[in-house]
């Protein structure tokens, strides 16, 4: 390690240490408790901070907002993480993307934002399959990942009045293994590309039909930042993807202490 890094790294840890600082905001990550908490530092030096959601099931934040399932309530986080809304969502399945929801049990797409939210229904046959994630909105349009029996589709979805607009099948590793995929919380969606956690491998896939593989066995992917996707695997600590255009590199996170 080069002596500029060594000092850069000296300097980096009492100013997280310090209860303001300037370290910039990661995103979110599930610590082993079960809790969600904030990730301030910057790639390969974190630290996790406040809670912001306890017996956390799901979520998905973009560095611009988020949502988290927490079984009963379903959380709206800002752009600074904070806590700006909580509706009761009665134990129901939920798939979430950062500013989208959809209720299978109901058919229902929730838009969320800092001024409130709005439900969109959606035709069940129209779906006609199982809803496994949710990429973002693009030109009023979100993304669904479904799947029809061993069939793999990505639609997107008219946000105003929830008219199916384009289905298309992209082919690919992804495409043959997702649906075979046990349990959500295994594909996440972003602009450019998709990651799928399998028992060997994440496997990623760009739009352009680019395939790579990191050799990490995941039990369950969420997107957690502006360039972040977090890593859960069994008897571990979390890890983080930092997701950048030239590629994705793999990062740990520290260990949760437990809190009085």
């Amino acid at each position: 390690m080069s002596r500029r890094a060594v000092v850069f790294l000296l300097c980096v840890a009492p100013a997280i240490a310090q209860p303001k600082f300037s370290v910039p905001l990661v995103g979110i990550a599930r610590d082993s408790q079960q809790q969600l908490r904030i990730v301030h530092g910057v790639s390969g030096t974190f630290v996790l901070h406040d809670v912001i959601g306890k017996n956390a099931v799901d979520w998905a934040f973009d560095g611009h907002g988020g949502l988290v399932n927490t079984g009963s309530e379903l959380l709206t986080l800002g752009a600074d993480v904070t806590v700006i809304r909580r509706r009761p969502v009665a134990q129901q399945e939920a798939v979430l993307g950062p500013q989208n929801a959809f209720f299978p049990e109901t058919a229902e797409l929730w838009r969320t934002g800092p001024q409130g939210d709005s439900k969109v229904p959606i035709a069940a046959a129209m779906i006609a399959g199982r809803v496994i994630a949710l990429g973002p909105t693009k030109a009023h349009a979100v993304q669904l990942a479904v799947c029809r029996a061993n069939a793999f589709w990505l639609l997107a979805v008219d946000t105003a009045n929830g008219a199916i607009t384009q289905e298309l099948t992209p082919g690919g590793a992804i495409a043959e293994q997702a649906c075979l995929a046990a349990g959500g919380g295994s594909l996440v969606l972003l602009a450019d590309r998709m990651l799928l956690a399998t028992a060997h491998a994440i496997l990623i896939q760009t739009v352009a039909g680019v395939e790579r593989s990191i050799a990490i066995s995941a039990s369950h992917l969420a997107r957690v930042g502006e360039q972040w996707v977090e890593i859960e695997s069994a008897g571990e600590p979390a890890r983080m993807i930092r997701i950048t255009p030239e590629g994705e590199k793999v990062y740990q996170l520290p260990a949760a202490k437990e809190r009085p």
